[in-house]
């Protein structure tokens, strides 16, 4: 146990220090001036973008609510004050989904049973992974599409488009079960994906459209952050406008980022980056990749902020029978 806390430290200690070394080359590359001229474009915008990304939180608020059981008293403030207080201790510890699942099952044990938010959380989580890769999928189709580039790089496109359909196929498969009886007994992590698999299972056999309720509403959400992709740009690239294709793309990039690297603490220096290297690739200023990137980290700090007010001050009250 002790060995293991310490690998964990270790790594998390490993991952601050290469994000911390990324985001100087990140800034040092794009322009120090450049990114705070960027930035200040912004100005009284960033509350407009505060607003977005509060909004995005409610509805993933209200897709958890979905995946419950129908007439289940599930109250959407409480709903999104958990999810806000689960999203913010997942982005400050390098633990993600092990440190924000159990912590939005700690504060609504007051109003849930616990199985019934385990399960629940399990269905939503399902759901909007599926729902990543369709955003992953678009952004992949829209560079494709309507960006120049090599002939190689067009092919390694396609290529990976064609390993996302794969992968969803085999996740697809995976959720229908492949243990042989025969073999004997699962391992214990097969063991607890299967009890996932099959709470899943259970709920979209009973209600399947609302799974697709949900997954529009995850749809709907990843809209919703193009949306402030496209005008948190409109204020960085000062003369120029930004497409729609360059906010889906930018929005599909960190989708995968925020999935790849999720042990590290908000991501410090991977989203900016990764942001100022695809920012060439779309016809953008580095630097205004690299603010892109910067705005969203004080979006993300701010909400956290009050995310962890919310675990602070959570009564410690119990739950009527």
């Amino acid at each position: 146990m002790g060995f293991s806390l310490r690998r964990q430290h270790l790594i998390a200690i490993a991952a601050a220090l290469t994000g911390a070394a990324l985001f100087a080359y990140a800034v040092e590359r794009a322009g120090v001036s450049d990114i705070i001229e960027a930035i200040r474009r912004v100005g009284w915008g960033l509350i407009l973008i505060l607003a977005l990304a509060g909004l995005r939180f409610l509805v993933r608020a209200e897709c958890w609510r979905w995946c419950l059981p129908p007439g289940t008293a599930f109250p959407l403030r409480r709903a999104f004050a958990a999810f806000l207080a689960g999203d913010a201790v997942g982005n400050v510890t390098p633990l993600g989904l092990l440190a924000s699942e159990p912590t939005k099952v700690l504060l609504t044990r007051h109003h849930l049973a616990t199985r019934e938010a385990v399960a629940s959380l399990a269905v939503e989580n399902l759901v909007y992974a599926a729902s990543v890769l369709a955003m992953v999928g678009i952004g992949l189709v829209s560079l494709a599409a309507n960006v120049a580039m090599p002939a190689a790089w067009r092919a390694a496109l396609i290529g990976a488009l064609g390993v996302l359909i794969i992968g969803g196929g085999v996740a697809l498969r995976a959720m229908r079960g492949t243990w042989d009886p025969r073999r004997g007994a699962r391992p214990r992590w097969r063991e607890r994906l299967a009890t996932v698999r099959d709470e899943a299972m259970r709920f979209s056999g009973g209600h399947p459209e609302r799974l697709w309720r949900v997954f529009v509403l995850d749809l709907l959400f990843h809209a919703l952050a193009v949306v402030e992709v496209y005008v948190t740009l409109e204020w960085l690239l000062g003369d120029q406008s930004p497409t729609l294709v360059q906010a889906i793309v930018f929005e599909a990039l960190n989708r995968v980022i925020t999935a790849a690297f999720k042990f590290v603490p908000f991501r410090v220096g991977i989203d900016e980056a990764s942001a100022g290297a695809l920012a060439p690739v779309l016809s953008v200023n580095p630097a205004a990749g690299v603010a892109l990137a910067v705005v969203r980290k004080v979006r993300n700090l701010s909400w956290a902020a009050i995310g962890l007010v919310l675990v602070a001050t959570h009564p410690a009250e119990t739950r009527n029978p």
